[in-house]
């Protein structure tokens, strides 16, 4: 039987027949012992059955079962943002920000008192204290508006981080954020202040508006988890697949009854 070793040499493997060393007429033969030579590249780390591949299996069916944990992490952080944003409206240089936005809104406008664009006449920079236009303000319902909204915001806000506990008030809260999101996302479309000349050069108030984008896939994420939810609380027989890894089939999947077998 033919004598063969594995060299390593460069990070490469080296297998060399040594069998032709057993013929008189091949010994010292070099360029016919290199023929016999075969070159071998390094095994890559993360093929199956390495430590590699173990490790980073486990580590991605960590992070696959740690989903329910994220979303309610998501549900957290839209209702940091809506509270912080739902308060800010009490102050008024928040609640004059936004009446552009209002004002030039097909189904928020009748809000306030006076129509757009005289609104443009008394806008005060951010800070600013000007007091003919705060009378304007004042008249326009400009404050009145943005404490209402500013209570709704933080109201939807606490109903999706409810969710955590309830998938019902979780279901209503996202719902509410998912639709809020819509409207705040229109504005893009009837705001003239949401631009600079023309897409795609948004202004400081487009882009704003645009991060609306997040929110709302956020909240849609949020909606279907809660759904999933009172499906479970619906249907006993719909197992329950919080935590589970890749390999097992998704949260709505029905186990076979024995009807069926």
């Amino acid at each position: 039987m033919a004598d063969e070793r594995t060299l390593l040499r460069n990070g490469s493997v080296l297998t060399v027949d040594k069998g032709v060393g057993d013929f008189p007429e091949h010994r010292g033969d070099e360029l016919e012992r290199r023929d016999r030579c075969q070159i071998q590249p390094p095994e890559p780390p993360y093929l199956p059955g390495t430590p590699a591949h173990h490790m980073m299996q486990s580590y991605l069916k960590w992070l696959a079962r740690r989903q329910p944990y994220f979303i309610h992490l998501v549900r957290i952080a839209i209702f940091v943002v809506m509270a912080w944003i739902g308060g800010l409206k009490f102050v008024p240089y928040e609640a004059e920000s936004i009446v552009p936005f209002v004002a030039n809104s097909p189904v928020m406008k009748f809000f306030y008192a006076k129509p757009a664009p005289e609104y443009k006449q008394y806008m005060n920079k951010e800070g600013e204290l000007v007091p003919k236009n705060r009378a304007w303000h004042q008249e326009n319902r400009t404050y009145l508006f943005a404490d209402a909204l500013g209570t709704v915001i933080i109201a939807i806000g606490i109903l999706l981080l409810l969710g955590v506990f309830s998938p019902k008030l979780g279901f209503v809260g996202a719902l509410l954020a998912a639709g809020m999101s819509f409207v705040t996302l229109s504005f893009l479309i009837t705001t003239p202040e949401a631009w600079v000349s023309h897409f795609p050069y948004l202004a400081g108030g487009g882009r704003l508006v645009v991060k609306d984008l997040i929110m709302l896939s956020g909240a849609l994420v949020c909606l279907s988890s809660s759904a999933q939810a009172l499906l479970r609380t619906m249907d006993p027989q719909l197992p329950d697949r919080r935590g589970a890894g890749p390999d097992v089939a998704g949260p709505l999947a029905r186990t076979p009854s024995r009807d069926h077998a």
